[in-house]
């Protein structure tokens, strides 16, 4: 620019950005006394070309607001039928997947839509809408030709909540094209239901080239994004919140620390996945970063079930992005990690009768040589945590994390019938986890009745004290070396293929095997399939599941519950 200033125009890094200050009379439509953005180049003289063509741009929007009529509330329900209508108008097929990626990548689509309806649906419920929709409404309105109302006001707020009405159903929309091409979709919302759209006022020249500030740093976003999800009915488990942090920090030192929201392009996100895709297991944040974190030629990575569950954690974050309005659209919407392949991971398998039968005559239940040495033959014999967790897990199917969170007071009687209630306070892995458990009598017969009664004497609350809990969100991470090197010193455990949930594998069997109906199994399991949207109704009754666990045989043999009974007469 040989030395001379550009008005309006100011450095910034390496590259030049707009600042252009709002006139006094139209600050109260645009809600900002100052325009800011990025002219995305680092040539002056281009820079020096799109300010120019920028501030013209905006003075004309300047009069055309001056010229605005004003908002009412049915102008508010028609602007947010034709912005729907506007939207699923544009919607266009996407790429075909091949055929071993389909559900893989649906299911991801289908986090993401769940997150993004979610965040929306918050907004209605309470009426109070973030920056990102307030920003849409507002240049929608302008778009046809009306005011802005005043922040606060009815107009104002029916504009907001039509605008989040419309992405919500366009968000299903998308969905159900996803797997319905030539279908006729009905909206689920009736503000959407088919009606014969408004003709759209002639749109405000050179509006949508006029950007708002998105110069938001990653680091700050992040900060933000786990604020809004740190509590309300949008809060993440402990679990799911020590995830993202851990890949949402790869991904702001993948990107670098000075980079801001709008500068991320599908070339970030594609660097994001080649990181997460290398990533070592259990791989932590170091300062050392990125050697630490992945791995070498021929070191074992994740899995790519893993690698994709991660990879969806920085997509939310983008969308999130997106619809908070501090980004215009989905950086790297298309790029995705590779789908794994058929095979590659060999599935968890049930014990076998043989097993399960090796397991329940090992020392632990037979006689142990020392504390420290339960898996070699002795005269020692102790009814604890470990003896237990092996038996119960077999005889309910809990998981692992449920089982070892089990305190005294989760198990009660209803109607005579024993059962172990897996409450929603527990960190648990899905909603429909929540359940009761009827207990076998097998368990009584082995003598669990007894061995309660002696734990009730103890100080610790949790049944299974003896097992140590892993930290929050990770409560196995202990449990689960102790659970399977056991398993590992008797021989039984010879590959991955047999691990404690292995337990849970030959639970499902042995119901399968008595006929009990799949609905019911999934009712004792905890599967998400018990819920009503699975065609189950409300589930039975605990008197009618205790009936048909009574029917179970889970495949021990005479000898082995002989000898199980024999030690329930022995001091637990």
């Amino acid at each position: 620019m040989s030395g001379r200033r550009v008005q309006h125009l100011v450095a910034r890094g390496r590259g030049f950005q707009v600042r252009l200050p709002v006139p006094a009379d139209v600050q109260c439509l645009l809600r900002r006394k100052e325009l800011r953005w990025s002219v995305r180049t680092r040539d002056p003289k281009l820079a020096a070309r799109r300010v120019l063509n920028a501030t013209l741009a905006f003075h004309g929007l300047c009069d055309k607001l001056r010229r605005m009529k004003d908002l009412s509330i049915d102008d508010a329900r028609e602007i947010a039928q034709a912005f729907y209508h506007d939207l699923a108008q544009s919607y266009r097929s996407p790429a075909p997947i091949a055929e071993g990626e389909l559900d893989y990548d649906v299911g991801h689509q289908e986090v993401m839509a769940e997150e993004f309806i979610n965040a929306l649906e918050s907004q209605v419920q309470s009426r109070s809408f973030k920056s990102g929709i307030q920003s849409q409404a507002m240049t929608v309105a302008q778009e046809l030709g009306f005011q802005m109302p005043p922040p606060g006001s009815d107009e104002f707020r029916a504009l907001c909540e039509g605008i989040a009405r419309a992405q919500i159903e366009h968000a299903r929309f998308t969905l159900f094209r996803q797997s319905n091409i030539l279908g006729k979709y009905s909206p689920q919302d009736e503000l959407f239901v088919p009606v014969e759209m408004p003709a759209a006022p002639p749109s405000v020249p050179g509006l949508q080239s006029i950007a708002i500030d998105a110069g938001l740093p990653v680091k700050e976003a992040v900060d933000l994004y786990f604020k809004a999800h740190s509590t309300g009915p949008r809060e993440w488990k402990p679990r799911t919140r020590d995830e993202k942090s851990r890949i949402l920090q790869i991904a702001t030192r993948t990107w670098g620390e000075g980079i801001t929201v709008d500068q991320l392009t599908s070339a970030h996100v594609r660097d994001v996945r080649d990181v997460i895709e290398a990533l070592k297991p259990r791989a932590e944040v170091d300062p050392k970063y990125p050697k630490r974190l992945t791995a070498k030629e021929g070191e074992k990575r994740l899995n790519p079930k893993t690698s994709g569950k991660y990879f969806s954690y920085v997509k939310s974050f983008l969308i999130w992005l997106d619809a908070e309005g501090y980004i215009d659209g989905v950086p790297g919407a298309s790029v995705k990690i590779a789908a794994p392949k058929p095979g590659l991971k060999k599935p968890r398998r049930p014990f076998t009768q043989d097993e399960l039968n090796e397991i329940f005559s090992s020392p632990l239940y037979s006689g142990f040589s020392s504390r420290h040495r339960r898996y070699l033959p002795g005269k020692h014999k102790a009814q604890d945590g470990l003896y237990w967790v092996y038996l119960i897990g077999l005889y309910t199917g809990m998981r692992e994390g449920e089982l070892i969170q089990l305190t005294r007071s989760d198990l009660h009687v209803h109607d005579d019938m024993p059962f172990f209630d897996i409450r929603p306070e527990l960190d648990l892995k899905t909603e429909t986890s929540v359940r009761r458990v009827p207990i076998h009598p097998d368990l009584f017969d082995f003598g669990l009745r007894e061995w309660l009664e002696a734990r009730a004497k103890k100080a610790e609350k949790r049944l299974l004290f003896e097992i140590k809990l892993g930290p929050p969100g990770n409560l196995t991470a202990i449990s689960s070396k102790k659970l399977n090197k056991y398993l590992v010193k008797i021989g039984v455990k010879t590959g991955p293929d047999l691990t404690f949930h292995s337990f849970r594998h030959v639970f499902m069997d042995a119901m399968r095997s008595a006929n009990v109906p799949e609905q019911r199994l999934h009712e004792f399991v905890g599967h998400k399939d018990r819920t009503v949207t699975g065609g189950y109704g409300q589930g039975a009754s605990l008197q009618a599941l205790g009936k048909l666990m009574n029917s179970v045989d889970f495949g021990l043999s005479e000898e082995v519950k002989t000898l199980l009974i024999g030690n329930a007469k022995a001091k637990p």
